[in-house]
């Protein structure tokens, strides 16, 4: 399966001077394993609250996306979706990573919408 492109406005967003832009890796059919779909792009965080907008049974690249702190071990991120809230998790055998302020990530949402797999950029 080819992944897609897709085009975003330049008005879209714009946080801090930087364009966060995403791109549509993969459309799921059918019914998604959370579990599997985890461990398969290595997930390192769970998602606690999704973007708003984000299409439904997608795999979605983002970034580079700045990352902050909202509680312990909860972070945010805006998307051209909407926000993404989540927290760091070990269960899925990612890596876990030390959030930086000032760092910019990629991050790739799992088509199920829980899991969230964290890169440096």
């Amino acid at each position: 399966m080819q992944p897609s492109k897709r085009q975003l406005p330049d008005e879209l967003m714009v946080a801090s001077g930087m364009q966060c832009e995403f791109k549509i890796l993969h459309r799921a059919i059918g019914v998604i394993d959370v579990t599997n779909e985890g461990r398969d792009i290595r997930a390192n965080a769970l998602v606690i609250s999704r973007p708003a907008a984000a299409p439904p049974s997608y795999e979605i690249l983002y970034g580079p996306v700045e990352l902050s702190q909202v509680s312990t071990g909860m972070f945010t991120a805006d998307t051209p979706h909407g926000e993404i809230r989540f927290r760091l998790s070990g269960i899925y055998g990612g890596k876990r990573l030390t959030i930086k302020t000032h760092k910019l990530y990629l991050l790739l949402l799992g088509a199920s919408g829980h899991n969230l797999r964290i890169d440096e950029c």
